[in-house]
């Protein structure tokens, strides 16, 4: 914990969800389901904000505020997720070369922590049409899950890059509330609540590159052509014949056994 890790995971993971559910569109319909105008339908305005900001700035606007309808996010608590927690592993190791140079090399990724990331969408309208249309815009697609893409982090300079795939769940449930006991000037506005969990992950520091380890043909030859391994070379003498060497080497030397 002494090393100073900050890789960027949550916010990156939760830039993405918001990418993933930002391209909600309402329309507007008469009495008889006919379209009116625009026909071509309004996006919704997508914040960053948990609720209680977002009706505080309902309450209080002002020029460029926000306006309904209005969808919000945040975070609502990260988990460690232990059903995605096998064994305890050291990490492993990928293909790394840097911009900057040709030379191919190993980064070892130290095991992750596997965490589920809470999110919390508020859906604020003033029209039930509305709400209907912006459920039906991300419910039928969140069966049973999506699926979002992210970059391994701390390979940025890589000229190699690495996908995460990360799942969305829905929880499958929206919560309403409708207003009651109005005052004459207040507006009236529907609320809808809703939860998914993002399938995360947290990296330690990764700041170790390696070279690669290559296999060097150990295959040397002597100066008859033969191998060390040849059986026609220099283990292709029989034992005698090997004893009876040995000998004449030891006669040669004066040394008698």
């Amino acid at each position: 914990m002494k090393n100073y890790t900050f890789n960027w995971e949550v916010q990156t993971l939760v830039e993405q969800f918001v990418g993933a559910f930002n391209d909600v569109i309402i329309k507007r319909y008469d009495h008889n389901n006919n379209l009116v105008q625009p026909l071509s339908g309004d996006k919704v305005l997508f914040v960053y904000s948990p609720k209680q900001r977002v009706f505080s700035n309902l309450n209080s606007p002002a020029a460029g505020g926000l306006t309904v309808p209005v969808i919000a996010v945040n975070v609502s608590g990260i988990s460690r997720d232990q059903q995605r927690v096998f064994n305890k592993n050291e990490g492993f190791l990928v293909d790394y070369q840097s911009k900057s140079t040709t030379e191919s090399l190993l980064k070892k990724i130290p095991q992750p922590v596997p965490v589920n990331i809470g999110i919390t969408m508020t859906i604020i309208t003033r029209y039930q049409a509305d709400l209907d249309q912006i459920l039906t815009n991300f419910i039928p697609y969140c069966d049973p899950y999506i699926v979002i893409s992210w970059k391994l982090p701390s390979i940025s300079n890589s000229s190699i890059p690495y996908e995460i795939r990360s799942e969305v769940l829905w929880d499958g449930n929206v919560q309403l509330q409708y207003p009651d006991n109005l005052g004459p000037t207040q507006p009236y506005r529907i609320t809808a609540s809703t939860n998914f969990t993002i399938k995360g992950w947290l990296f330690k520091k990764m700041d170790e590159v390696v070279k690669k380890i290559y296999t060097i043909d150990s295959k040397f030859f002597t100066t008859d052509g033969t191998t060390a391994d040849d059986n026609s070379g220099l283990y292709s003498s029989s034992p005698l014949q090997t004893i009876s060497d040995f000998e004449k080497t030891l006669s040669n030397l004066n040394i008698n056994l």
